[in-house]
């Protein structure tokens, strides 16, 4: 018995080490990026003349709370009212959506009509439907862009204009995600969610287009082509997070997406935590569907291309395994204590046998990379934090930014591994409920 204990500690405690040093390259990869994040932000193109044709698909299901508003702030929008259209994608609501779109006099589409069979689950299977109702060659003659919002997202005046002049002097790129910003930062985790934006905005994103590198897809607030779209089956998605998938086939098929920091969507957080958990497990079962259906084609891709940009993708896919490393790290901790309690206790855990080379292995290699960890640590919840919150946030608190991060990544531990668990179950589209009518408030 104390040898299969003994086979059990060493076990744990080399998986510890391998998450260990997983960890640290996640972290040093996800540091250097950001020093790209530093600089001054300015505009690397010119404002244009309106030209770039819009389609505005907001999604929406049961959001008579706030369909209203939304719409009311998209007529805010400066660019030419020739060059685009809105349309409210009423999925399946079964409370006053519709009749709200109908009173306020916004083009709709109601996916209860059931004209086509439903492709998928949750919001892309609605996208997919609006798609079809409203003609897809129709469309790909009609616009250049196809802009996704939810229901409950405000955004700039200036972002068709902004997007508008981005694409066209970039090259036409594949699609473009704006910046995406917090609708409400009263309550704790709204605002650690905000935090978190306004480190990845600026640390992540912004980085990573300066560097050339694919940026990522928000599920909102981003605009595709048209052409590409269609050539590539529209939102017809497996997996719940329709928005990673479709990132991933855009740098599969060779195509860019561009980060831009200057148009702005807000976007409302949960301010309750069941809730919030429940958001984020669908986020984390999709992520990991994405990421393992997706190794092997990327893996490919760079050995075929040699271009890091896949390993770029690989490496944010698999990301997300921090969250589960931290609870395997937590768990072989708790183990190697009550081993060390009880040797220190006098029980016969063969301890001589432990303490010998396998023991030095250990320290050399676990405590070094710990240590690491723990500064790379720091560096992201003061030094990155700080800065974002200076540049681009509106929290300024920063010791109550700091708390608030640290309680939604703290919890992003049991969703990322229930998450894992669930991968494969992709069925069940679980919906985010918004309340939230003006940026910075919280109803109560």
């Amino acid at each position: 018995m104390e040898n299969v204990f003994m086979i059990l500690i060493k076990i744990v405690s080399v998986c510890l080490i391998v998450a260990s040093a997983y960890m640290l390259m996640q972290n040093i990869y996800a540091s250097i990026i950001s020093l790209w994040g530093y600089r001054e932000v300015k505009r690397d193109y010119d404002i244009i003349e309106d030209k770039t044709r819009f389609l505005i698909l907001v999604a929406a299901h049961n959001e008579e709370d706030v369909i209203a508003d939304t719409v009311s702030n998209l007529r805010k929008i400066d660019y030419d009212e020739n060059l685009y259209d809105i349309y409210v994608v009423n999925d399946n609501s079964t409370d006053r959506t519709g009749d709200i779109c109908k009173e306020i006099g916004i083009l709709h589409v109601d996916t209860i009509e059931g004209k086509f069979p439903r492709e998928g689950v949750g919001k892309p299977a609605g996208l997919q439907y609006a798609l079809r109702e409203l003609g897809f060659e129709k469309l790909q003659e009609k616009y250049d862009l196809l802009m996704i919002l939810d229901a409950d997202n405000y955004v700039d005046s200036n972002i068709l204009k902004d997007l508008n002049s981005q694409w066209q002097q970039k090259g036409k790129p594949e699609a473009i995600q704006t910046y995406l910003d917090s609708k409400n930062t009263t309550s704790i985790l709204a605002t650690g969610y905000a935090c978190a934006y306004w480190v990845t905005n600026r640390f992540f994103q912004l980085a990573k287009y300066r560097l050339g590198l694919p940026n990522s897809i928000g599920g909102t607030g981003f605009a595709v082509r048209m052409d590409w779209l269609f050539k590539h089956g529209g939102f017809s998605y497996k997996s719940l997070t329709e928005d990673l998938e479709m990132e991933i086939e855009i740098v599969k098929s060779g195509g860019r997406i561009l980060w831009n920091h200057h148009a702005r969507i807000y976007d409302e957080k949960p301010d309750g935590l069941k809730i919030s958990i429940r958001q984020r497990t669908r986020w984390a079962q999709g992520h990991w569907y994405v990421a393992f259906t997706n190794f092997k084609s990327l893996l490919k891709c760079f050995i075929k291309e040699r271009k890091f940009k896949y390993i770029d993708q690989l490496l944010y896919l698999f990301g997300m395994g921090k969250g589960v490393q931290l609870i395997l790290a937590g768990i072989s901790i708790l183990i190697l204590t009550i081993y060390y309690i009880a040797s220190r206790a006098g029980v016969n855990l063969i301890v001589n046998t432990f303490l010998g080379t396998f023991a030095d292995y250990f320290i050399l290699l676990f405590i070094p990379t710990t240590i690491f960890n723990v500064v790379f640590l720091f560096y992201t919840l003061f030094v990155t934090l700080a800065f974002a919150i200076i540049k681009d946030g509106r929290e300024k608190n920063i010791f109550k930014a700091m708390l608030a991060i640290m309680y939604v990544g703290t919890t992003y531990m049991y969703t990322q591994a229930v998450g894992l668990f669930k991968w494969r179950q992709q069925g069940v589209w679980v919906k985010t409920p918004h309340k939230h009518t003006k940026k910075g408030t919280v109803s109560q």
